[in-house]
């Protein structure tokens, strides 16, 4: 139990603010970490024998926004079948499309992304946890959001501009 508390301690604050910045609600966000903590608190023998409590934590709360993310969507779809869609702007399309690409990336890449662009970590933090030079780390980042970005542009039909992200095109599998 002791150490579930500190690793608690140690990554409850990461945790509250990454899910913070994707969730933009303090109510959900509250939510999913009473969850995350009760499903440690349920699995507190095995957690002390984990290798690396600390990711545990993080993946459950990953899975866990993950989970919002799905049941917003059905719930925006039922909400929707009597009702003309409105084509809700791009980011939020994209917020869709993203957790069901994740798990299509090989560990490696959804690890890096999940890290450094999902969780915050720098790259400097990165290099030093996995072992690995800066350069090695951020040519390894930038291949991984290159296979993101054709997973993106392929399957969710993305577009670009010369600005940036410019449109979501709905495919029959999201309507």
């Amino acid at each position: 139990m002791k150490c579930l508390m500190l690793a608690w301690h140690e990554t409850e604050p990461m945790l509250y603010g990454w899910l913070l910045k994707q969730t933009q609600s303090h109510h959900e966000t509250e939510d999913i970490m009473q969850d995350v903590f009760i499903k440690a608190m349920q699995n507190s023998e095995r957690f002390c024998t984990l290798d690396d409590s600390k990711a545990w934590l993080f993946k459950m709360t990953k899975n866990r926004f993950i989970d919002l993310v799905r049941r917003k969507v059905a719930s925006d779809e039922l909400a929707d079948i009597d009702a003309p869609r409105e084509v809700a702007p791009v980011m939020t399309q994209l917020q869709s499309c993203l957790p069901r690409l994740l798990p299509k990336l090989k560990d490696e890449e959804r690890h890096i992304i999940e890290q450094c662009d999902l969780n915050g970590m720098t790259q400097k933090q990165f290099s030093e946890q996995n072992l690995l030079s800066l350069p090695a780390t951020k040519a390894r980042l930038r291949r991984a959001r290159l296979v993101l970005k054709q997973h993106l542009e392929q399957e969710c039909q993305v577009e670009r501009d010369r600005s940036g992200v410019c449109c979501f095109k709905r495919m029959e599998s999201d309507s």
